[in-house]
């Protein structure tokens, strides 16, 4: 033991990871990351089923992420680290990349091909034993509209060819596909994305929305006619990954659009905003209330509204639709939102009773690629 004291780097160095082990385990789990802007690794539940299981979902897998994502002062490490790397000039942190005017961008350099085929797949196969119209939509990432903001030697996936591949695939269904690509890139000047987030602004969503009326021959509400508020100093999932120093704050823009009520887990409000969460950090959960299983919203806004009749739309999506669903009660009585995710019951249950007119599938290019609840389309 005498010796142990002639080396007191060996013995603070080990102190200290005794220390953070034992600061570990008495830790009671974080269920969610304010800092990081998302949910955490829980423990994972110990069975011969998942020892044996070597995937992502398995007990090896989901426990070295549980440890990734509890260790002690996780958001102090975090924040530290961030801070030192911007100090010494680096250009990305966490596999997010500083570009020009405050944008961050992700890195996407590589995709998980097996399951983007497989994703096409499942669309295909409910296209074709669909008996409604639908529209596929796809939107590109920030990166791929806004190339004068990448920082130099910035390099990802083509995510343009991907959609148009995945568009000419989807060709030999039924299916129309919806083009994004273009009523964004005529808007690239203008603040169509988040700097810090992933989604893009309510303009964005309000040139998306456009382009999918139009399609269906009609005409987008005039922005000009709505009562627009902002929401200041809004920091998304970017910035949460990477806390840049220096970064500038983003602004939610949401619009005054009346409702007669808006349904979602046994729940009934008369707002397509959760208010408060305006206050908070994940400032765009206000939205539609944030991602829920099946969302039912109803108005009299509709422009082409027949008397008698009810119009409906059912939208398909990942969270890019919630700044753009509202628009949509101008054009449909009602307007019926499906995430995957949390979708409590089987999508055919649902479309074969809902009595829609159309049906739009809308998914950003990652979240369309990454996604692994797609399979439910089918169920």
């Amino acid at each position: 033991m005498k010796k142990i004291f002639h080396y007191p780097l060996v013995l603070l160095f080990g102190l200290f990871i005794l220390g953070f082990t034992l600061a570990d385990f008495i830790t009671p789990p974080q269920e969610y990351s304010e800092l990081e802007n998302r949910y955490l690794q829980q423990r994972p539940a110990l069975t011969l089923r998942s020892l044996l299981d070597s995937s992502s979902t398995g007990f090896a897998q989901s426990y070295e992420t549980f440890i990734s994502d509890q260790f002690v002062l996780r958001d102090q490490w975090i924040d530290l680290k961030s801070k030192s790397e911007t100090a010494l000039l680096k250009i990305e942190n966490n596999n997010i990349a500083y570009g020009k005017d405050g944008y961050l961008f992700e890195k996407y350099n590589t995709l998980n091909q097996e399951r983007l085929d497989r994703n096409v797949g499942y669309v295909q196969s409910f296209a074709q034993g669909l008996d409604i119209p639908l529209t596929v939509g796809i939107a590109p990432n920030s990166y791929a509209i806004l190339e004068d903001k990448w920082p130099v030697g910035f390099q990802n996936l083509d995510e343009k060819a991907y959609i148009q591949k995945i568009y000419q695939q989807l060709s030999a269904t039924s299916a129309q596909t919806l083009d994004l690509v273009a009523p964004l890139q005529a808007h690239n000047q203008d603040y169509i994305y988040y700097r810090t987030d992933h989604h893009w602004t309510t303009y964005g969503a309000y040139l998306g929305y456009s382009a999918y009326v139009q399609s269906l021959g009609m005409e987008p509400v005039d922005l000009s006619t709505l009562t627009a508020h902002q929401v200041q100093d809004f920091y998304g999932t970017y910035f949460s990954r990477c806390k840049k120093t220096n970064t500038p704050a983003d602004t939610i823009t949401y619009y005054d659009i009346p409702i007669t009520s808006m349904e979602f887990n046994g729940k009934t409000v008369n707002s397509l905003y959760q208010y408060e969460q305006f206050d908070k950090r994940d400032k765009y959960a206000a939205f539609l209330y944030g991602n829920n299983g099946v969302t039912t919203i109803r108005s009299n806004n509709n422009l082409n509204h027949v008397e008698g009749e009810t119009s409906r739309v059912l939208v398909i999506k990942d969270s890019f639709s919630n700044c753009m669903v509202p628009f949509l009660t101008y054009q449909f009585d009602e307007v019926v939102v499906v995430d995957l995710r949390y979708l409590p019951a089987g999508l055919n249950e649902l479309i074969q009773t809902g009595d829609f007119d159309q049906v739009l599938l809308l998914y950003c290019f990652s979240s369309f690629e990454s996604d692994t609840n797609l399979s439910r389309l089918l169920n």
